[in-house]
């Protein structure tokens, strides 16, 4: 199974890190990099299902020290894009606007 970064989930983890530079260490950030390489693999190896349904048909993990959601979405049987990263301290109102 193919996994792919939709152009959100791009800017919103590269905001994320930009965000956790100033509080986290280097270690921290890398091992927040890990998370998200060890979700995707999972999803690559069809895993879709161990993760906590968001809605319908969109599923998320939490990465790094448990603040951060990665919200996916199975497309078909072949691809499974990541729709967006969202620190969960925030307003939820935002996943809205974000997945819109």
């Amino acid at each position: 199974m193919q996994v792919e970064f939709s152009e959100i989930a791009k800017q919103t983890l590269r905001d994320q890190i930009i965000f956790l530079e100033n509080i986290w260490s280097n270690r921290e950030i890398v091992l927040f990099l890990g998370d998200i390489r060890k979700v995707s693999d999972n999803l690559k190896k069809g895993n879709f299902n161990l993760y906590q349904r968001y809605s319908h048909n969109v599923h998320s993990a939490l990465i790094g020290k448990k603040h951060v959601r990665m919200f996916f979405r199975k497309e078909n049987d072949h691809l499974i894009k990541i729709l967006l990263f969202f620190d969960m301290r925030q307003d939820p109102q935002k996943i809205l606007d974000l997945l819109k």
